[in-house]
C-alpha cells in the first residue's frame, strides 16, 4: 500500500451500492472541489462519485453518510460552503474526503484522456507509477549510510 494514499480501499472493491442521494452529494462535493474548466472536466463530470462508491468500505460509506447529514447540500454553491465548514470544524474528515476525491479524479479515464491529449506522460492508475521521474531526480542528493557488496558480507558469530 502506498504512503501517498494510505487508504484500505486503494487496492480493492467492496461491491457496495450507495443510496442515490449519497452519490449525488459526493458528485456535488467533487464538482465544488474540482470545478473543471474548458480543458478539464469537473469532479462530477469525471465520475468521482462512482469511483468512490466502487472503492468505499462500509466504514467509508458510513462516514460519507454522516458528512452528508451534518453538512447537507444539493448545489455546487452550497457544497463550497459545506466544504469550508468541514475543513474548519472537522479537518480530519476534510483531509480524508479531499484525498478520496483527488484520487478518484486523477484515476478517471476522462481526466487521463485529457492529460494524454495535452502531452502529459502520466501513467494513471494503478499507482505508484504516476509521472515519469528522470533518473537524476530519483537519486539521493546526499550520500547517507554505507554499502557493502554482497560477496563482502560475512557472518557474525553469536
Amino acid at each position: 500500500m502506498s504512503d501517498d494514499f494510505p487508504h484500505s480501499s486503494r487496492a480493492g472493491h467492496y461491491g457496495l451500492t450507495f443510496p442515490k442521494d449519497l452519490l449525488t452529494y459526493i458528485g456535488v462535493l467533487a464538482t465544488a472541489l474540482i470545478p473543471g474548466n474548458e480543458k478539464y472536466p469537473s469532479g462530477g463530470d469525471a465520475q468521482v462519485a462512482a469511483f468512490i462508491q466502487d472503492r468505499a468500505s462500509s466504514t467509508d460509506m458510513e462516514l460519507l453518510q454522516k458528512l452528508s447529514e451534518r453538512w447537507p447540500t444539493k448545489s455546487v454553491n452550497g457544497a463550497v460552503e459545506a466544504l469550508r465548514k468541514i475543513e474548519q470544524q472537522d479537518p480530519m474528515s476534510f483531509a480524508y474526503l479531499r484525498e478520496f476525491i483527488y484520487h478518484g479524479y486523477y484515476s478517471s479515464h476522462r481526466v487521463l484522456a485529457v492529460m494524454a491529449d495535452r502531452g502529459y506522460a502520466y501513467h494513471g492508475a494503478p499507482q505508484p507509477l504516476g509521472y515519469k521521474v528522470p533518473d537524476v531526480m530519483s537519486r539521493p542528493t546526499k550520500d547517507r549510510g554505507t554499502y557493502i557488496k554482497t560477496e563482502e558480507v560475512s557472518h557474525v558469530p553469536n
